[in-house]
């Protein structure tokens, strides 16, 4: 249809959010639109005359449906009104994509001030595809009016305006069940951010964590863990925090402490409900400051030595401020409130002031200026005192893997296509597949790598007994004699392939004496809004072809699926590298091995995973190595596995029982190392629950932005979806 304007195009910038209506209540705005027209003598029936009425007529309906969309719908920050924005876009879709694409077409009356038709024309509203993709519609209102008719249009595209999801946690339990922690040390941050009262969890034998934590429920302390107030992964120009929803229990020596001098914003703890302690708590450093609040303490056992305010406020429930202080030794280079009552029972002493709202006990016990000791005053809680929030909940997840599995929204998804593709038999490749071609067997690559970051390339050459270059199943059928024993496995990413997916056969399992290792070489084209590669590899679960996607949820407002394969996968000793990690962490000698564990990582080589380049060492890109995992995987790998890539498995296990690749070297953004420790994963692990039974390291490398996973969630300050209002039209 050829567009002929006769008033001037105008370019609506900016998203126009849908509010949340169902299909019928969508049409009934359209029935009920006001409009706005110029009364005309209607003893005037000249051809301008009623031309005019007709586009005044077609133009306000039009109009009044945009303008009461765009009031109905300012930015939300509500998971349950974001989920109805979905929803409301979905029902715009099914009016438009409705007689093969031409769409609904919805006749207007109008009712004048006495509540009787104005004869004032007729319309018809039409919501229809434009062109062959239903992300494209077009709003057409035409009236008619004593024989003459105008025509206008809203020409918009739909989309997702979803905020790219934020990962900062390096480890994150997204289910309801407890959890324990043996020997596990996270560079990053941690979190539990199912917000279920009443869970537990426990950090024992010397636990680490380099970063912030945040979990919903109580923490054990039992056996030595530590917990270092690192700068940011995320942002370096700001510390961590500490964030526990309801109690603390220490009954072992438990060591918070912090890299950065104290500032507003950061380098606090943050108890929901009650702090308890039957030995040594140890908060913060001489000049490393860090600020403790609770609704409740009682301090006993051998000591407490904090730098930093302590604040005990009143909570909700049971929790009235009240705090005891009778540890053997209890020292605050801070000062001390309390919102409600204070009693001491062993010296304290408090270098600071003392503010007390209620009564204190044991007055004669605390050692401080008796100046600085102020009962019965009112607490300002501002500024430095005012206690942080503990957010009502985290980002949650709004799809799931298996959303990206089994979805035709491409708003949602970009693998679907393929991983239907092992289920209706148009893709039956294996590993075996590429082993029967012998240009994929024992591939030599060769590539000018510029190493040292310096802008000189070095010819860097590689050896794999194997290499996969499009979407296949791993299967246990591979010949043992030639690709046992530590088999090294290039695949190999690129444009022509587009996303490659690893669909790992169900319950695929694997001995040591198999002891794969993967390299996932990505030259996909830089996307150049994000920097990442436009295309990524995914380890994906066997979660069968039955599984039934119901909707979201009117009140969670997380998608809903059903049918989804359980399966277990077991390997003992699983090596997993990007390609560009791979070359600079190994010697040319070892790269030349096409089978064979590489071992150690080679002298010099110093994983930075932090945001800001930091000399002598090398910053991986964002993780362009995915694993998803349905709902009921098991995923479990042991004997020294390692694996450089993020894990997005919300209804699924992770279990690393492993020690790791030994010898590795970290540094955080100040240039400080982290030395010869031992890694088990590099990237992002996102599960139901995890399990663990090792001193391994667990280092943070966000997922590529290009991936999936960014369609999970939104960020804090998003708004849902909604659609591009591109430009209005008059035919």
């Amino acid at each position: 249809m050829k567009n002929t304007p006769k008033r001037k195009q105008r370019n609506k910038p900016g998203v126009v959010l849908f509010t949340a209506v169902a299909v019928m209540l969508m049409l009934s705005i359209l029935l009920t639109a006001t409009v706005s027209f110029v009364s005309v003598n209607r003893t005037k029936t000249n051809d301008n005359y009623k031309s005019k009425q007709a586009y005044l007529t077609a133009s306000s309906t039009l109009e009044s449906f945009i303008n009461q969309i765009q009031t109905d719908t300012a930015p939300t920050n509500d998971p349950t009104a974001k989920a109805q924005q979905k929803k409301a876009i979905d029902n715009l879709k099914k009016l438009a994509s409705a007689n093969s694409g031409k769409g609904t077409t919805t006749n207007v009356s109008y009712n004048g001030s006495n509540g009787k038709s104005d004869n004032i024309g007729t319309t018809k509203i039409t919501v229809a595809q434009e062109g062959t993709s239903v992300a494209n519609i077009v709003v057409t209102c035409e009236t008619t009016y004593l024989g003459k008719t105008e025509k206008v249009a809203a020409h918009i595209s739909t989309q997702s305006v979803t905020k790219p999801a934020e990962y900062t946690n390096t480890i994150e339990l997204v289910g309801n069940g407890n959890a324990s922690y043996d020997n596990i040390n996270v560079v990053g941050d941690m979190a539990g951010i199912n917000n279920t009262t009443g869970k537990v969890y426990r950090f024992t034998n010397n636990t680490s964590i380099y970063g912030s934590y945040l979990m919903y429920g109580s923490l054990e302390v039992t056996t030595q863990p530590k917990i270092y107030l690192k700068p940011s992964l995320v942002d370096e120009t700001k510390g961590s925090t500490v964030t526990i929803s309801e109690n603390l229990t220490v009954s072992n020596v438990f060591n918070i402490r912090s890299t950065m001098a104290r500032a507003d914003g950061y380098n606090y703890v943050n108890i929901g409900q009650k702090v308890s302690t039957s030995n040594h708590f140890n908060v913060g450093d001489s000049g490393f400051e860090i600020d403790l609040y609770c609704s409740e303490a009682n301090i006993g056992g051998n000591s407490i030595t904090q730098y930093g305010n302590f604040y005990v406020y009143k909570g909700a429930g049971p929790y009235q401020g009240n705090a005891t202080f009778g540890a053997d030794s209890q020292t605050i280079n801070g000062s001390l409130y309390v919102e409600g009552n204070l009693n001491v029972t062993k010296s304290l002493t408090v270098t600071g002031s003392v503010y007390v709202t209620g009564t204190i006990t044991g007055k004669d016990k605390i050692n401080c200026s008796a100046a600085n000791i102020h009962e019965g005053v009112v607490l300002s809680k501002a500024g430095r005192d005012a206690r942080p929030q503990i957010p009502v909940s985290s980002d949650e997840y709004i799809y799931y893997p298996e959303d990206f599995f089994m979805s035709t929204n491409t708003d949602i998804t970009t693998i679907s296509d393929q991983y239907k593709a092992f289920y209706n038999g148009t893709n039956t490749k294996t590993f075996n597949t590429f082993a029967s071609d012998s240009a994929n067997r024992n591939y030599t690559l060769t590539e000018d790598i510029d190493l040292q970051g310096n802008n000189v390339k070095t010819s860097v050459t590689s050896k794999y007994t194997l290499r996969i270059d499009s979407s296949c199943t791993w299967a246990n059928d591979l010949d043992f004699n030639t690709y046992g024993n530590g088999p090294r496995i290039l695949i190999d990413v690129s444009d022509t392939s587009g996303d490659i997916l690893i669909k790992l056969n169900k319950d695929l399992s694997l001995g040591s004496e198999w002891s794969p290792v993967i390299v996932v070489r990505n030259r996909s084209t830089i996307d150049t809004s994000t920097g990442d590669r436009k295309y990524n590899c995914y380890f994906v679960s066997d979660s069968g072809s039955s599984i039934s996607l119901d909707g979201i949820d009117s009140v969670t407002g997380k998608s809903k699926h059903s049918g989804s394969t359980t399966t277990n996968y077991n390997f003992h000793t699983l090596r997993v590298y990007d390609y560009d990690t791979y070359v600079r962490m190994y010697s040319a000698d070892t790269l030349k091995n096409a089978k064979g564990d590489p071992g150690t990582p080679q002298s010099g080589f110093v994983l930075n995973p932090t945001s800001v380049d930091v000399a002598g060492s090398y910053r991986p890109s964002n993780s362009g190595i995915i694993f998803l995992f349905g709902e009921g995987t098991t995923f479990q790998v042991t004997n020294n596995s390692f694996i450089q890539g993020s894990f997005y498995s919300p209804e699924a296990m992770i279990n690393i029982a492993t020690q790791g690749l030994g010898k590795v070297y970290v540094t955080d953004s100040a240039g400080g190392v982290l030395e010869n420790i031992s890694c088990c994963a590099v990237g992002v692990i996102i599960a139901n629950s995890f399990g663990n039974d090792n001193t391994a390291f667990y280092i943070y490398t966000k997922p590529s932005t290009t991936s999936v996973m960014q369609n999970a969630k939104g960020g804090k300050d998003d708004s849902a979806f909604g659609y591009t209002l591109d430009r209005y039209d008059h035919y």
